[in-house]
């Protein structure tokens, strides 16, 4: 009897199982959903008779753009093996879809009511927007066509100050990136902090735009004390954060519009507003003259006279200075200068960087950990087998890389994908490996 050890018969089972259930579709519904630090998904797949525990490693799940969450029914991929340390087996998920668009969509709606009843999107709560605030904060990718369209459409209508934090967009990545961004400027000192803030992004997808549906976005942006307009996709997609947002813009480029008002608008408005004071003051000096003129009060007390003309020459004063005044702040938003675009990174001090930095070395590691598991997982030698090759081996799983050395042995076992196959060389084959 061939006797074992611990590590070799749990080798063996892995193996076995392994070959055995390789290339599993499942459908099934996500449960006890744990994020782990180093960006693994440690969950269960159940229905309504069975549990089994699954995994999803960090690259696979930054592959898709949907992100797993607790009750989401799937459809997965992949395949069964064991965890020898705890003798247990999971299912290892290598790729996996919604079941339904539906299914998302009942979810969605699910947390919509239900941030609704904890009162996120009460209109009350809504801070106002600024009519022309000083520096405006833009949360969205660097690149591209979005960032540039509102720059654009800002420096068009009225110049102002901007300072970018740029983010992902899409991907499992970017909710987090989002709320660190608001949280990033809410946390900036007095001087350097935003009067609004936009988070941006152009049209996607549906799956793209689920970022800006994650509560942890939603949260961040009820909780921000800078007053926020969302701008996600274009007019017709609406997203969990258009409710939370103080103001929603139908586009980016909306964004930028609700942002500043128009400078030569602006300019008119004050000129017409002008032009209506002088005409009141002017109106209203004139009915007091007739009236005291009408009661013939000019020609009993001389110095009555004297005071009106104090009031007329006080009159003209006035008119007078408030042309010089007007027409001085006319000149001034005449002459405003476009100011230069201010990129800046949320690090107050030096203990803030040194943390980033250490923080940023082990993310490194981590990654070149992960591309090197992901590399010895696609050189999986069951891969290849996958592929239609086939493993040669002894009676005791001794592999035979020759022709030599397969003449020393009657008997192989051929290792296919799905299976392994007995194979019996007879005398008369002496030569079937001969090249």
């Amino acid at each position: 009897m061939e006797e074992f050890t611990v590590s070799s018969l749990s080798a063996l089972i892995k193996k076995s199982i392994e070959q055995s259930f390789s290339g599993i579709q499942l459908k099934a519904e996500v449960s006890a959903l744990k994020v782990h630090s180093s960006g693994h998904l440690y969950f269960s797949l159940k229905d309504a008779n069975a549990v089994i525990d699954a995994v999803c490693w960090k690259g696979t799940v930054q592959k898709h753009k949907i992100k797993l969450e607790e009750g989401m029914e799937i459809k997965c991929l992949g395949q069964v093996t064991t965890y020898p340390m705890r003798s247990k087996y999971q299912f290892i998920v290598e790729k996996y879809e919604l079941a339904g668009v539906g299914e998302l969509l009942k979810l969605l709606e699910e947390r919509k009511q239900r941030l609704a009843r904890e009162g996120l999107f009460d209109q009350a709560k809504k801070k106002p927007i600024p009519v022309l605030p000083k520096l405006i904060g833009i949360i969205t990718s660097p690149t591209g066509a979005v960032i540039k369209d509102m720059l654009h459409r800002i420096r068009q209508r009225f110049p102002r100050n901007i300072l970018l934090w740029p983010v992902l967009v899409q991907g499992t990545e970017a909710s987090y990136q989002v709320v660190q961004a608001i949280d990033g400027m809410n946390s900036l000192s007095v001087d350097q902090r935003p009067d609004l803030l936009i988070v941006a992004r152009g049209g996607g997808s549906f799956e793209d735009l689920m970022p800006f549906n994650e509560e942890i976005v939603v949260r961040a942006v009820v909780k921000s004390e800078i007053p926020i307009i969302s701008a996600i996709g274009h007019e017709t997609d609406t997203t969990l954060i258009d409710y939370a947002a103080d103001l929603r813009a139908p586009t980016p480029t909306a964004a930028a519009e609700f942002a500043v008002p128009e400078r030569i608008k602006l300019q008119a408005d004050l000129s017409r507003v002008f032009s209506q004071l002088n005409l009141i003051i002017s109106s209203s000096l004139e009915k007091k003259r007739l009236f005291l003129h009408s009661n013939k009060i000019l020609d009993i007390h001389g110095i009555v006279f004297e005071k009106i003309q104090r009031v007329d020459f006080s009159f003209e004063k006035i008119i007078s200075e408030m042309k010089n005044f007007l027409s001085i702040k006319k000149i001034s938003i005449a002459k405003i200068i476009v100011p230069r675009l201010i990129i800046k990174e949320n690090l107050e001090d030096i203990g803030q960087k040194l943390y980033f930095n250490f923080y940023s070395r082990i993310e490194k590691i981590k990654s070149n950990f992960a591309i090197i598991a992901n590399s010895i997982e696609s050189n999986s030698y069951m891969r290849i087998l996958r592929k239609g090759f086939a493993f040669v081996e002894t009676e005791k799983s001794l592999p035979i890389t020759s022709v030599k050395d397969a003449e020393k042995y009657s008997i192989f076992n051929l290792l296919f994908s799905d299976g392994k196959l007995k194979v019996l060389r007879a005398p008369s084959q002496k030569n079937l490996f001969d090249s």
